[in-house]
């Protein structure tokens, strides 16, 4: 996968370009275990692949970023993002184009 494949979440310009890296199994379990208060263990990325480190990282950071503005976000099923969650990754696509 290219770097720019990979990189989708920070750079998508869309909710279609932004919609696979949230729909990746391990993107919704970092962000699961970020939003349940699970600690980040680091010797469970040792035996995932590159890219499923990274989503997992993504996920965590999302939620993260979540917490912080405030918006509780509880998305139970992998497949069916959350619309408030949906509603944050749009507004930053929206800028990033608006930007670039």
């Amino acid at each position: 996968m290219s770097g720019a494949t990979n990189n989708r979440i920070r750079g998508a310009r869309s909710w279609r370009q932004a919609r696979p890296v949230l729909l990746h199994p391990k993107f919704f379990q970092g962000f699961t275990d970020f939003r349940l208060g699970r600690p980040f263990d680091y010797r469970m990325l040792d035996a995932w692949p590159m890219l499923d480190q990274h989503r997992y990282e993504n996920g965590r950071e999302l939620a993260a970023e979540c917490r912080l503005a405030g918006l509780s976000v509880v998305w139970i099923e992998r497949t069916r993002v959350p619309p408030s969650l949906k509603g944050v990754v749009v507004e930053r696509a929206r800028a990033r184009r608006s930007a670039g």
